[in-house]
């Protein structure tokens, strides 16, 4: 198993410019190129969607049975204290893009099929362990997959949490584009983030060379100094901000101004600390500029759900709103932003509620909606995978969860995510040092092995 991962997590699956047989780049198609060699490696059968996706099979009858992982990585960004593409062990935790979603997971799924066609298993159904490639960035790789493949008639996904999800949140991805801001003309640049599922940590601005504020700046000595500014430092304060928040270095382009934040996952953007926000406050306070402060107050992470009209509970929790990436190169300031919501509201009405609040010149655009999902808890396959968790873990107290986080479960009908990881573990899930606890990763298999035989014997015709 640790020979298996270690070949997956070497290959830096982030999504990439599509190519002839890779639509999601070449690293993507050489992640899956090695998940089928592996497979095959152990005598199962094999298959592909293009690019796509990719699967690994076992067994005979009419039912077929899916399992559903991804090998595509979020980017590995900053701040790893090991090399985030290698396999490190290290205090009984397996470190790495990808080991605790989904590479990992994956590979003990795998493991635990091919110990089913070790012992010759007489399942009564066909077993598919499917690999996508661009789960972290839009599915459409599932989505392809069901136009043009066999669907199972039950799946699962080792995408999310133990015991068993029984429902998620829809999940909205969409841009705001700003039209020219002459507030913003003496900044070269604003950057922040790569994916609108991730807290953005680290955030820049550059302000122009020969500018008026360049020169404002320059004014007052070293450009942190300007912060210092009365009416800058306070709207700095309002926004929850800290002169120690932000470094600057001048540069040949001009001042570039960096602030520091926490990254976490799109749908628990309150474990993080934005430092899109950060940046944002900064160019407003230094330009007063009104578009980059309906940004900071519509997409603050307390406060942006109520104020998009968008403040819903359910079971599930609150709505979420993360702002993931953030651009602006001297013309157009372009916010990339992830809205989770419960089941209660469509991604019709996220898309309604933005617009009729956006401010004259900016306009929407939605990059990918998908709905929520809901299952009763009392549903036979809910049942079956929490009895199974039950009997290996020996935890009979845990109940089927509801969370704010996507999965391929929302893409093939009658499926749920199911695992990988533990109750009260963070395994840093889209952060540095993503890891995985070794104790876990070997329970890993042994969960999979007995889902699968229960879900074969529960569902086979």
């Amino acid at each position: 198993m640790f020979e298996d991962l270690e070949k997956l997590i070497a290959v830096e699956s982030v999504l990439g410019e599509p190519e002839d047989g890779a639509p999601f780049g070449r690293k993507n198609a050489e992640a899956l190129d090695a998940f089928l060699e592996i497979a095959a490696s152990y005598g199962l059968k094999t298959g592909r969607d293009g690019g796509y996706a990719g699967w690994a099979e076992y067994g005979e009858g009419k039912t077929l049975v899916g399992v559903l992982g991804h090998l595509d990585v979020v980017p590995a960004g900053s701040g790893w204290s090991f090399p985030p593409f290698a396999l490190t062990v290290d205090g009984g935790r397996l470190y790495g893009r990808g080991v605790s979603d989904d590479k990992g997971p994956l590979v003990a799924c795998l493991h635990a099929l091919a110990r089913l066609k070790e012992e010759n298993a007489e399942l009564g159904c066909r077993v598919r362990l499917i690999a996508g490639c661009n789960e972290e960035s839009g599915n459409e790789c599932i989505a392809h997959y069901v136009k043009n493949c066999e669907i199972p008639t039950v799946s699962f996904t080792p995408d999310s949490d133990f015991p068993v999800i029984a429902s998620e949140k829809g999940i909205t991805h969409l841009s705001i584009i700003f039209g020219r801001d002459e507030k913003l003309d003496d900044f070269v640049a604003v950057s922040a983030g790569e994916r609108p599922n991730i807290v953005p940590n680290h955030a820049e601005a550059v302000v122009r060379v020969g500018s008026e504020l360049f020169g404002r700046i320059c004014s007052y000595g070293a450009p942190l100094e300007a912060l210092r500014l009365e009416s800058v430092a306070t709207a700095l304060a309002e926004s929850g901000c800290e002169l120690s928040d932000f470094s600057a270095e001048a540069k040949s382009d001009g001042l570039h101004y960096f602030a520091r934040g926490v990254a976490a996952h799109g749908s628990t953007p309150e474990k993080g600390i934005n430092a899109a926000h950060k940046i944002l406050a900064l160019v407003g306070a230094l330009s007063g500029s009104e578009s980059a402060a309906w940004l900071r107050d519509n997409t603050d992470p307390a406060r942006g759900a109520e104020r998009l009209g968008l403040g819903v509970e359910d079971v599930t929790g609150k709505t979420t709103v993360n702002l993931g990436m953030l651009r602006f190169d001297g013309g157009r300031l372009t916010a990339t932003v992830d809205v989770r919501t419960p089941a209660c509201v469509s991604s019709e009405e996220v898309e309604n509620s933005i617009r009729n609040l956006l401010p004259d010149n900016a306009r929407l655009e939605i990059i990918h909606a998908a709905p929520p999902l809901a299952f009763d808890e009392n549903d036979k396959l809910v049942r079956t995978l929490l009895g199974v968790y039950r009997d290996v873990t020996g935890d009979c107290e845990s109940a089927p969860l509801h969370i704010g986080g996507g999965t391929y479960a929302k893409e093939l009908p009658n499926c749920v995510a199911f695992g990988a990881v533990f109750p009260g573990k963070d395994t840093h899930m889209h952060e540095p040092d993503e890891f995985y606890p070794v104790e876990d990763f070997y329970r890993l298999e042994e969960i999979y092995y007995r889902a699968i035989k229960e879900l074969c014997k529960a569902y086979k015709q």
